[in-house]
């Protein structure tokens, strides 16, 4: 299976994954705020359990019953930035 990732605009920690067969039925409604905008991050092949960012198994069940799943990448947060006094 490929994998489609959508990030959320507005929760953008926030990503919604889901397949060619189900990206018609996608919306902005499947965020936390409802009616957000997706933006398209890319298509990715399956990568095994090690490698992915999200757990695939867990995704494709997901996307055969809802249409999508959706995760919250805690990885993603920006990273702290030191203060200018700091050298």
């Amino acid at each position: 299976m490929e994998f489609l990732v959508f990030r959320c605009k507005t929760d953008r920690d926030t990503f919604i994954v889901t397949s060619e067969a189900h990206k018609a039925s996608l919306s902005g409604d499947v965020c936390p705020t409802h009616g957000d905008i997706l933006e398209r991050v890319g298509c990715f092949p399956e990568m095994g359990g090690r490698r992915a960012a999200f757990d695939e198994k867990l995704a494709k069940r997901s996307i055969e019953q809802n249409g999508y799943y959706r995760f919250h990448s805690k990885t993603f947060d920006p990273v702290a930035q030191p203060p200018l006094a700091m050298p």
